[in-house]
């Protein structure tokens, strides 16, 4: 064979032994990047859900029908709050309702709050402003979480939102196993909060309570 055909083969044998290491070696290249932050934390099921939105202290709105009753959740018409009740109430007014982030309540009711005849040691049983009364004095911290449904349920002794006489099985402020469940809508950008909570009538199943509550 001549020198030149010779070199020629050399020449094409080295470029074939090239690519062929080149492809080799992109292919056996070792991802080192790091997915972790792509990896999703298992969710426990048991874990309360809460809404973020409903975060915050809220308080009764002090305006003419923040409060109402009737006979349907629409329909307040046995009852609403006037403006010069808001005005006899607002040692009511100002008690805070704070829902916190990691899914505890509390009520910060102050030195006097809004009390009624059904409750234990009311002054000449009649309702007005006075010390809050135990277990609804603000004493206890308790839990809320939400579901799909919009319903946001509060659990623990004392604890509620809006009146403390309504639950769902009546209006004597005893609620079954402490906890209370309430319907919950937002409007006006997320500054305002209604609720709706009913069962506590054995003679009309819709009746219904509403309450207005401002965010603070």
């Amino acid at each position: 064979m001549k020198t030149k055909e010779l070199l020629m083969l050399m020449l094409v044998s080295l470029s074939l032994i090239f690519i062929s290491c080149e492809n080799d070696i992109s292919g056996s290249v070792i991802d080192t990047s790091d997915d972790s932050d792509d990896i999703e934390e298992p969710v426990d099921p048991d874990e309360p859900e809460i809404d973020p939105l409903l975060v915050g202290s809220w308080t009764v709105d002090p305006t003419q029908a923040s409060l109402g009753v009737g006979p349907t959740p629409n329909d307040f018409s046995w009852w609403t709050i006037s403006a010069a009740e808001v005005e006899e109430r607002s040692c009511f007014y100002d008690d805070v309702f704070i829902l916190s982030e990691d899914g505890s309540i509390e009520i910060d009711m102050g030195d006097a709050t809004w009390v009624e005849a059904w409750q234990e040691g009311v002054e000449d049983g009649e309702d007005g402003c006075a010390a809050p009364i135990a277990p609804h004095d603000g004493a206890n911290t308790g839990t809320w979480s939400v579901d799909s449904e919009n319903n946001v349920t509060i659990s623990g002794e004392g604890l509620f939102l809006g009146l403390a006489k309504v639950h769902n099985g009546g209006e004597d402020g005893n609620p079954s196993n402490d906890t209370i469940e309430y319907e919950y809508t937002l409007i006006d950008d997320d500054q305002k909060l209604e609720v709706r909570i009913s069962g506590w009538n054995p003679d009309v199943s819709e009746a219904t309570w509403f309450f207005r509550f401002l965010r603070q």
